[in-house]
């Protein structure tokens, strides 16, 4: 059954006033159900979590403790796996000081990431690495920003501690072959860690189907609130690790004995949830999880696999002319939900200036992927227009019609004395 768009759209108040709001990939917005339940929960039920046997502590720590759960049922996992964290770029930061805390990152190692990768990615194993005196190595990417997946066995070897990557690029909306990485890299004993933050809200995702050890995504990617991320993990990993932050609710007991101090770990996740947790936002989170899965993460894929299309098409003649270069693959089924392009003649910044002007929200800029602009000579950066569920084909129209004209505008200022 095709997702019926028109009618999730009254769940988002911001949409009322007619916003063509693309800029999905940075930020989605908020349905009513997802306010409404942090709301109900903070006049009602807040306290601290784990902290009290009260009726309040004891309803807070269930709702709590029921977010996990909920947001496992979305990736495939169990709710122990679940780490709440800010970000998927703290759950990234974490993964990466967990595995050098740990030893399992050491001098002369190796961690392999990709050209193509958000700096959420590329910079927390750049500090691990630098930290740990292991090597990181960049897989490089194709004239379209695609790593070049087929040498992977080329960068691959017995040094490779880790490999990271993205499974959606948030530039050129590619989808990594996420199953076929893992494999490889676990010929190699390698941990595989993956940026998930474009693909869990947009397509169905199970991290034990691909595969993976470890995987960061964001909650405010994904119709939740700002400040909360998840960090998975396999069970059997978590369990092994001790956390690199310590503080309240990551101990079952701290002990003196003969002068030392002796620490037993609570069990995961509570180990890797320092200090009061995000537990309002955990609320919205969960809420947000279950709309998703209730629409269906794989009817929310194949209706921005047609906006992208129809998006793409409407703009085969710019692209015909030279008008228009996308940043990625210029086949719409290489692509999920992002679309990102320059235009001949005016800046990015011009352009989302232009489209704002017609109430068509996109994002501009470099989009926290420097090199990838870089190796396909963007320089400085593209328009990016992103899609999410309550986007409709008119949305796709609209933005393609103000981009005709905006090319046309272009044009005739280029060929001015």
């Amino acid at each position: 059954m095709a997702l019926d768009c028109e009618s999730l759209r009254s769940e988002f108040p911001q949409l009322e006033g007619g916003l063509v709001y693309l800029d999905n990939a940075a930020s989605t917005l908020k349905p009513r159900r997802v306010v409404e339940a942090m709301k109900s929960f903070t006049y009602r039920s807040y306290a601290n979590v784990h902290r009290g046997i009260h009726r309040l502590s004891r309803e807070a720590s269930r709702a709590y403790e029921e977010a996990h759960e909920r947001v496992a049922r979305l990736v495939g996992g169990s709710w122990d796996e679940v780490v709440f964290l800010r970000n998927t770029t703290e759950a990234m930061q974490t993964a990466a000081m967990l595995l050098a805390a740990n030893k399992l990152i050491g001098p002369g190692d190796e961690v392999l990431v990709t050209e193509a990768d958000h700096h959420s990615t590329l910079l927390p194993w750049l500090a691990a690495a630098r930290m740990t005196g292991a090597k990181l190595k960049l897989l490089p990417v194709g004239p379209d920003g695609v790593p070049l997946w087929s040498r992977l066995p080329e960068y691959l070897s017995e040094k490779t501690r880790v490999v990271a990557f993205g499974h959606v690029s948030n530039v050129t909306g590619a989808v990594a072959p996420v199953e076929e990485v893992a494999r490889e890299a676990h010929k190699m004993e390698a941990i595989v860690v993956l940026d998930a933050a474009q693909s869990v809200p947009h397509m169905p995702v199970d991290f034990k189907k691909l595969g993976v050890d470890l995987a960061a995504f964001s909650g405010h990617k994904m119709m939740g609130p700002t400040g909360i991320g998840v960090l998975w993990g396999r069970r059997d990993l978590l369990q092994e690790l001790e956390p690199h932050m310590g503080g309240g609710g990551t101990v079952s007991r701290v002990k003196l004995e003969a002068g030392e101090v002796k620490v037993e770990w609570a069990e995961p996740p509570w180990r890797f949830e320092a200090g009061t947790p995000p537990i309002i936002e955990a609320v919205g989170l969960a809420e947000a999880a279950d709309m998703l899965r209730e629409v269906g993460p794989d009817r929310v894929a194949m209706h921005e696999a047609e906006l992208v299309g129809r998006l793409m098409k409407a703009l085969e003649p710019l692209a015909g002319e030279g008008l228009l270069r996308y940043a990625g693959p210029s086949e719409p089924e290489r692509r999920h939900g992002i679309v990102s392009f320059t235009l001949k003649g005016m800046s990015p910044e011009e352009v989302g200036l232009l489209l704002d002007r017609r109430g068509i929200a996109v994002r501009t800029g470099l989009h926290c992927a420097h090199i990838l602009h870089d190796r396909i000579s963007m320089p400085g950066g593209s328009v990016r227009a992103s899609f999410y569920l309550y986007n409709c084909p008119s949305e796709a129209e609209a933005l393609a019609a103000a981009l005709h004209e905006a090319a046309e505008r272009a044009k005739r200022r280029s060929s001015q004395p």
